[in-house]
């Protein structure tokens, strides 16, 4: 099965309105294509269980995602490491990562 968008949303709380703004704000970028969406809710960067991201990693390792929407790049990670580490793994991959913010 091949996932042709993934939509990552993390919120840090379990505010249900953060969630349903990133998805408002990825959707359309989405259009009418397949998607798979990679959720994390009440998930910190700082925490070791990322379990939306590890599984979107995976997928793009595997070669199941061939672009990712996220509202922004702080959604992904704060540590500026964590998330070169990820934009170095899509830019290998060559997959896009657009931000909707």
């Amino acid at each position: 099965m091949i996932i042709v968008v993934a939509v990552f949303i993390r919120t840090a709380s379990d505010d249900f309105r953060k969630t349903e703004k990133q998805m408002e704000s990825c959707m359309p970028l989405v259009q009418d294509v397949a998607h798979k969406v990679y959720m994390e809710i009440n998930v910190k960067t700082i925490d070791s269980d990322r379990p939306g991201l590890s599984q979107l990693i995976a997928d793009i390792e595997a070669g199941l995602v061939n672009k990712v929407i996220c509202h922004s790049a702080e959604r992904i990670s704060r540590n500026p490491v964590e998330l070169g580490k990820f934009m170095h793994l899509a830019n290998q991959k060559n997959v896009p990562l657009v931000f909707a913010e």
